[in-house]
């Protein structure tokens, strides 16, 4: 596979429409959640970055995808509109979460939710260094799965 379409140029819309399909309203049964993603063309990388975490990619513009226990990643290259799009997601799916200081999650956190229901869990975004750009991550982290 094409390295460039391991973390593609994924649209701010495919994004967020990939971590609500995925993250938000997809398994949390991590064996069901990789049925989904075969099922929609993800394949598994056989190298992932993340410890406890498989990271999926297609070979199109499809944003990547990584899943363990307590976490489900979606990210692609850094794009405008992203953060906004995102924070625009976020407020209308989880009109009750609350902004949290994204500073002791990471310095390359940029902002990060808490939402309390049904179980509690943190949304954040994040922008990394990349080999030839940034990346850009939305992620959905449930802290009672490491309980």
């Amino acid at each position: 596979m094409w390295r460039a379409n391991q973390v593609p140029k994924a649209t701010p819309a495919q994004m967020v429409a990939t971590f609500d399909r995925f993250c938000v309203n997809g398994s949390r049964d991590t064996a069901q959640a990789e049925r989904d993603l075969r099922a929609a063309e993800y394949i598994p990388l056989p190298n992932s970055r993340s410890p406890g975490a498989r990271a999926w990619v297609e070979d199109d513009e499809a944003p990547a995808v990584a899943l363990s226990d307590s976490m489900c990643v979606v990210a692609a290259s850094s794009r405008s509109g992203q953060t906004d799009r995102f924070r625009r997601y976020v407020a209308d799916t989880f009109p009750r979460a609350r902004a949290v200081d994204p500073s002791p999650l990471g310095k390359t956190i940029e902002q990060a939710w808490e939402v309390d229901a049904p179980a509690p869990f943190l949304i954040a975004t994040e922008r990394t260094p990349d080999v030839d750009w940034y990346r850009y991550m939305l992620i959905l982290y449930r802290p009672e799965a490491e309980a």
